[in-house]
């Protein structure tokens, strides 16, 4: 693909901006944010399993006429049976790196998805007497991200907040939603994180009393309450798990969930038909192999 002179330009500018508003905060937070993205980069070297190439070769098929592709928030609503009407969600987990590095590719194609951003992730902050302490010099990469057009959200892991760090996951949230008010990003939605927590007790979604199924959990030999708010209460308007969709495609685990794997799900998608809803997750981390 030939990139337009103004896009370029935009995305260098952009660069600087935020290279300058990493380094700005950095001395605020004590956390230097080259050192960290050196760290995190080594730490999952070994995780991905597919190429940009193969993730532009999924955008060009979704740039055909035959898809709408929306941001979460605005695919949950959007109804055309003339179309295929696709969200593309990415969880980020602990690669806020290669997440960069997909947004721009997703820019540069015009393509606008949403980025969930886990705040039990090593990059994001820390836990510190009770209270989350974030990395300030990681604002930049946030915004970077919003720049760029896209959703962002958060991955819900209140489970691990509220039974590791003994947090109210209503403050806790609370704190999250005014944080991302402070630096200019809207929060309408969360996706649910499959935390060790979560994979030991229950969905981290069933903290809201629209998905709970019982009212409290075990977990160590303490009981905690689950469902004591609704999802608008937490001040979301959807769980990305739960919006309307017939068919889901995902590479959770490091595997696409069809039989032969990536070209299972890329003929899945070219097989699809106007009316079709459909939902595809990724994992940042999983992309990017060399």
């Amino acid at each position: 693909m030939i990139f337009s002179e103004k896009k370029i330009l935009i995305t260098t500018i952009l660069a600087l901006m935020l290279l300058g508003f990493a380094c700005k905060k950095e001395a605020d937070s004590g956390v230097d944010y080259e050192v960290l993205k050196a760290e995190i980069t080594e730490k999952y070297k070994n995780h991905p399993r597919f190429t940009w190439d193969q993730y532009k070769a999924i955008l060009t098929e979704l740039s055909k006429d035959k898809y709408v592709v929306l941001p979460v928030y605005q695919m949950k609503d959007y109804y055309d049976d003339n179309k295929v009407v696709v969200c593309l969600r990415h969880d980020v987990d602990a690669q806020i790196f290669k997440a960069q590095e997909m947004a721009e590719i997703e820019y540069f194609m015009g393509i606008k998805t949403t980025y969930y951003i886990l705040a039990t992730s090593p990059y994001y902050g820390r836990f510190i007497n009770g209270k989350m302490v974030r990395n300030k010099c990681m604002e930049g990469a946030y915004l970077k991200l919003k720049y760029f057009g896209h959703e962002i959200g958060i991955h819900n892991d209140m489970l691990t907040a509220m039974i590791k760090y003994h947090y109210d996951p209503l403050v806790f949230n609370q704190e999250e939603l005014d944080f991302y008010s402070s630096i200019g990003i809207p929060i309408y939605g969360t996706a649910s994180h499959g935390s060790y927590i979560a994979q030991q007790t229950v969905a981290n979604y069933q903290i809201f009393s629209d998905f709970a199924r019982k009212a409290n959990v075990e977990y160590n030999g303490e009981t905690y309450q689950l469902g004591q708010h609704s999802l608008a209460d937490f001040g979301f308007t959807y769980e990305a798990y739960f919006i309307d969709h017939n068919k889901y495609y995902s590479e959770a685990g490091g595997d696409w969930n069809f039989d032969d794997d990536y070209d299972g799900m890329m003929n899945a998608l070219r097989n699809s038909v106007p009316g079709d809803r459909i939902e595809i997750l990724t994992h940042p981390a999983y992309w990017g192999k060399e």
